[in-house]
């Protein structure tokens, strides 16, 4: 049997009743409040656990959400594991690619300084 539950009034926008209402039936949702219910847990369930801290919704394709779901069975990743990991190897990797163009660069650079001829009518 489900939880009593309370009776709340709120003023939406026809653009958000007609979004609200697209997603009626999917999900597992019959009408307008269970879309509300569903989108209020998962807004309350985001949330970062830290202050300081933000949390990004990534939108899955069947495919990445079927294999993300063999991957929690067969090691117990969840989405939000792997999603954090794989956050951390991007930056890791636009790090080092970043230091190493700038490594480049600045061996360009002092070969072009050191092949330069000095002219004496440019130093006092």
């Amino acid at each position: 049997m489900a939880a009593p539950s309370n009776l709340v009034s709120l003023r939406i926008t026809e653009e958000d009743l007609a979004l609200l209402d697209a997603r009626v039936g999917s999900d597992g949702s019959r009408n307008r409040s269970d879309v509300i219910r569903l989108a209020i847990q998962q807004f309350l369930s985001g949330q970062p656990l830290l202050p300081g801290m933000d949390s990004v919704r990534i939108p899955l394709g069947h495919g990445d959400k079927m294999l993300l779901g063999q991957l929690y069975e067969l090691q117990g990743t969840t989405p939000e594991i792997a999603a954090q990991e794989g956050l951390s190897l991007y930056i890791e990797r636009a790090v080092k690619a970043r230091s190493e163009m700038t490594q480049q660069l600045d061996e360009i650079l002092a070969q072009a300084k050191s092949s330069t001829m000095r002219r004496e009518e440019y130093h006092e």
